[in-house]
């Protein structure tokens, strides 16, 4: 079948306008039911979409059957994965650590190579920049701050 892509430009803007709910419609559900998001180049070759939008919306949008289609994806199943896995990971550092004292569980961090800096907060800060806000910072703050940005 041809790429609903190139036929966009012989279709009217109500079918477009269409086109572009429906992938913003299964995008979102996608993300919500999985946690991964897609790229819409993904989603715009979907039979859901086609469907939808070649019949001008008399078919409605399957989003189950989009969504499973998504999933058989191997490039998506790949993040579906890696997401699944690192799930299940938090889920069991939690259930390991829900009854150790403080130290505990600082111990386990230390030992499972957990203290390094989180992915969410690493810069491109060199060390003098980091230096020189740790010195506006009180002793309790400069030791959370070099934790969190992995310089101890």
């Amino acid at each position: 079948m041809a790429d609903i892509n190139n036929l966009l430009t012989h279709l009217d803007d109500e079918d477009r306008a269409r086109f572009t709910q429906a992938v913003s419609a299964i995008g979102k559900a996608f993300e919500a039911q999985t946690s991964v998001a897609v790229e819409p180049e993904s989603i715009t070759s979907l039979r859901a979409v086609r469907d939808h939008v070649l019949t001008g919306g008399a078919v409605e949008l399957d989003l189950a059957a989009a969504i499973e289609e998504l999933e058989a994806d191997p490039r998506i199943s790949n993040k579906l994965i890696a997401a699944r896995v690192k799930v299940a990971e938090i889920a069991k550092i939690n259930s390991d650590t829900a009854n150790m004292s403080r130290q505990q569980r600082m111990n386990y961090a230390r030992e499972r190579g957990l203290t390094g800096a989180r992915p969410d907060t690493t810069s491109a800060m060199t060390r003098n920049e980091h230096d020189a806000v740790l010195a506006q910072l009180s002793p309790i703050q400069r030791m959370n701050y070099a934790r969190r940005h992995g310089l101890v």
